[in-house]
């Protein structure tokens, strides 16, 4: 995460500012000054600077020497999304799939080699877990992630050079079996996650592409297996792909798979 190398036109303290939020995620909120130093490659003494002036902004909280990502990101939240052009054509179609079906459906994009969803269309039949929008997830894992990836094995390659965890017993963690599946996800027009993220969970997602031909996004349904056995919900395929290629066809793709 260090700046060597950086193009000659970047602003230096603007790229270290990036950097040092760069260094927060979900596993790690909260970090001391000198793990941000650590992480970053940055002096302490000009982290310690960077960090104040952050805080005055409010992109900088501080408690008791521990550092975390301040209150004053959540009024972008909003903006970013509604000026996603992705999420805003997808939104109604997720919206009509969800009630027909009565199936929560989510919408994704690949960012920094993470599935991270940006829309979903919930429904009070099916009920449970914790979603967020900016939620991040492992493209090995999960059916939005293989999807967004089955024609980026250079992404996969990165992916699992740098590790990966088994979550279930259904995880894969092997990049060529990885890779095998992802050939077949091309192949078949959609991919499937039973059980690999979370334990009592099923997914089934299909891409949707752009005029040029690339997969811009994925959408999926996903539910507990009590509801959704294996069974069931590979029954929603056909209607899955109608949609993303409905999808598709919005934002301007002539073709599918």
């Amino acid at each position: 995460m260090s700046i060597d190398g950086r193009k000659d036109f970047l602003n230096n303290s603007i790229t270290k500012g990036i950097l040092i939020l760069n260094c927060f995620s979900y596993e790690k909120p909260r970090l001391r000054l000198k793990e941000i130093s650590a992480i970053t490659g940055i002096s302490q003494p000009t982290a310690y600077r960077l960090l104040n002036t952050l805080k005055e902004f409010n992109l900088i909280e501080q408690h008791e020497g521990i550092y975390s990502l301040g209150r004053g990101f959540l009024k972008y939240e909003g903006i970013v999304l509604n000026s996603m052009e992705i999420r805003r054509i997808c939104l109604p179609f997720l919206e009509e799939l969800s009630n027909n079906l009565r199936v929560n459906a989510n919408l994704a994009v690949l960012d920094d080699r993470e599935v991270v969803y940006v829309a979903r269309a919930e429904t009070p039949y099916c009920t449970y877990g914790y979603f967020h929008i900016g939620m991040r997830r492992p493209i090995y894992c999960t059916a939005l992630g293989k999807v967004l990836t089955c024609k980026s094995p250079a992404v996969v390659h990165e992916v699992f050079k740098q590790g990966v965890t088994r979550y279930t017993l259904n995880t894969i963690t092997d990049e060529a079996a990885f890779l095998k599946e992802i050939e077949n996800v091309h192949l078949q027009g959609y991919a499937v996650d039973f059980e690999e993220w979370s334990n009592g969970i099923n997914c089934i997602a299909a891409p949707a592409y752009d005029a040029t031909g690339e997969i811009i996004a994925g959408i999926s349904i996903s539910g507990p297996t009590s509801t959704y056995s294996v069974e069931k919900i590979k029954e929603y395929v056909p209607l899955l792909i109608e949609y993303s290629n409905r999808i598709s066809a919005r934002m301007g793709s002539r073709g599918g798979w």
